[in-house]
């Protein structure tokens, strides 16, 4: 999900200087990426975070080249002491790749709109079925680290029983996305 404040970088500048100043933010969703956990017109609840805060699950705000985006934290791959957040949407299959320190914020909650003004009620975002498949597969993959065979070079595309693991991981992420909360 894309924050449409504006295109320009100083966005971004922007938002962190508030969150180191008054240590919280909010924002308006503008996109579907997200869906059905947060959807379009709710009001989100920022807290500061870096990367090195997150754990595969959580819901972050981080920087891209020209925007903001709000996804959910699925793998950290880890190359020697570098380490690259994956991120995706729940209603998107694109994995975005960033260094811990494109992360601005983490989110907190979310509120709800009403249909009558004044209704409206704030819900702090709790660990849900996708959250706990990424930190279970997070944990099963840093335990079994030492016996895993060295993945391969980047660019090289995995052999029949990678793409095996990667259709199963696929679809147990749709299945577990029935159980998100439609409406909160």
């Amino acid at each position: 999900m894309r924050l449409n404040l504006s295109d320009q970088p100083i966005t971004a500048e922007l938002l962190a200087e508030g969150l180191a100043r008054s240590g919280s933010a909010q924002m308006t969703v503008n996109g579907t990426s997200m869906h059905p956990t947060l959807q379009m017109g709710w009001r989100i609840y920022l807290r500061p975070a870096q990367g090195e805060d997150l754990r595969p699950g959580d819901i972050a705000v981080f920087r891209t080249e020209h925007h903001l985006m709000v996804h959910r934290l699925v793998f950290i791959e880890q190359q020697g002491e570098a380490a690259t957040l994956v991120f995706r949407g729940d209603h998107n299959r694109v994995r975005e790749r960033v260094p811990r320190s494109a992360v601005l914020a983490r989110v907190v909650a979310v509120e709800v709109p009403a249909s009558r003004r004044g209704l409206e009620r704030v819900v702090a975002l709790e660990t849900d079925a996708l959250g706990l498949f990424y930190r279970f597969n997070w944990g099963l993959y840093r335990l079994l680290r030492p016996i895993l065979p060295a993945p391969p070079p980047p660019g090289t595309p995995p052999g029949a029983l990678g793409r095996a693991v990667r259709a199963a991981f696929a679809l147990t992420e749709r299945l577990l996305s029935v159980f998100l909360p439609q409406r909160r």
